[in-house]
């Protein structure tokens, strides 16, 4: 730990503060054995020497691009930066091979009359981010995604619906759904079995694919069923237009960047391939679109990724779809949790329930926003207190001082959105 300060107080400000520390073997091997401790790993001597030296490149990695003038997001190391690439590879499990590209968007659209910023998840209209493990189940993750905010914004109800019911039955007797899948298959397969799909809490997510329980399973599509399939236009325009009615099952292309993205806006320009993984699209503002991961909230912006906005995004705006919904005639009541996530405004400034710094306090250093995710880290701390006081919340309390807009002061004193107190 002394090893890791000490290093941080020799370091440029120019630099990223974990250059400082993989100049010094053994406060590298220092800050491997914190990464061991906090993601609770354990390997053998073999294997632990294999798993150091992917995490020594991975670590040179996140340094690497955080220091790249020209990308804004920040980097860090995570869950992924001990896996060996076949290892990442699940995590992912779109299959394209399939998949026809969504339609040449050949509509003038002005994008008059839609608002500069809409993001469901400050209406309430967005579960909490999940976690598909190493099961290549983003197709089945993407498509719920795409599901759960269109019909929260139509029946006005948020259901929190079962991707364990697409995972086993959609390929049910053909393939194994861990292997991969994709999007529109999922709606197409429940618009055959009347537009049905249980909700989490009666058909949970076990990580693998199973048996086919649907017919055990009550259909949580209560006023509103899955009738078929609408694909998107390949243009961010055509997306911004869906988006004021829906959220959008949505594929890009992973590359070793976007395994360690952790915050700010993202524009991968390394990608060179395939699109290889499936998400959904819940907002946008002027400067980025959101997207919903499903690698947990110990990844990216608590699970969120901000894609640029005027930039490809890995074919983001390429295989692109929502499920088309038709009325029961029934009535739905009783919403399930929404996410309790705000992104930070266009400045990068995130959301501040407590009360008003003071306003004399600053970083030390023009990169602290890259560096944000060392903040709380142990043996950093100090450091960030010195040189990023304001990124790291380390600032002097005021008067108080209101919420910031789109929330209000719940009965605790903390600002939230009012559907959250």
């Amino acid at each position: 730990m002394k090893i890791i300060l000490v290093c941080l107080l020799a370091v440029a400000l120019a630099d990223d503060p974990l250059r400082e520390v993989l100049k010094s073997p053994r406060a590298t091997l220092n800050l491997y054995s914190q990464f061991k401790a906090k993601n609770h790993l354990k390997f053998r001597t073999g294997e632990d020497v294999m798993r150091f030296r992917l995490f020594r490149a991975n670590a040179e990695h996140v340094a690497d691009y955080n220091e790249d003038t020209e990308d804004s997001a920040g980097y860090a190391l995570n869950k992924f930066s001990a896996m060996t690439p076949g290892e990442k590879q699940r995590y992912l499990g779109l299959n394209i091979t399939s998949m026809t590209p969504g339609p040449e968007d050949t509509v003038l659209r002005s994008g008059v009359g839609n608002p500069s910023k809409l993001l469901w998840t400050d209406k309430g209209k967005v579960t909490p981010v999940k976690d598909q493990g190493s099961c290549g189940s983003c197709w089945s993750f993407g498509a719920v995604g795409g599901v759960e905010t269109t019909y929260a914004v139509k029946s006005g109800v948020l259901r929190n619906f079962a991707e364990q019911e697409w995972l086993d039955c959609v390929f049910e007797g053909k393939d194994d759904g861990c292997d991969g899948g994709w999007v529109d298959r999922c709606y197409s397969w429940s618009a055959q079995y009347g537009g049905r799909l249980a909700a989490t809490k009666d058909y949970p997510y076990k990580g693998r694919d199973s048996r086919c329980y649907y017919k055990q399973k009550p259909n949580a599509m209560k006023a509103y069923k899955i009738s078929g399939v609408e694909r998107v236009s390949q243009s961010e325009a055509a997306h911004i237009d869906v988006l004021q009615f829906a959220s959008i099952g949505v594929a890009f292309e992973v590359t070793d960047r976007t395994f360690q993205y952790d915050h700010e806006i993202l524009r991968d320009t390394t990608c060179r391939g395939h699109a290889n993984h499936a998400v959904s699209m819940v907002g946008y503002a002027p400067k980025y679109v959101l997207v919903k991961n499903s690698w947990g909230t110990t990844w990216g912006d608590k699970g969120f990724v901000r894609f640029a906005r005027g930039y490809h995004n890995c074919q983001l705006f390429k295989y692109s779809s929502y499920p088309r919904l038709a009325s029961t005639g029934g009535s739905d009541s009783g919403s399930d949790s929404a996410v309790d996530y705000t992104p930070p405004d266009d400045d990068g400034n995130n959301p501040d329930p407590s009360p008003k710094p003071d306003p004399n306090c600053k970083d030390v250093n023009s990169d602290c926003a890259k560096w944000k995710s060392y903040c709380q880290s142990n043996g950093w701390v100090d450091y960030m207190k010195k040189y990023c006081a304001k990124t790291c919340g380390h600032c002097e309390g005021g008067d108080g001082g209101d919420c910031k807009s789109g929330t209000v002061r719940c009965s605790d004193g903390v600002c939230r959105h009012e559907h959250m107190c």
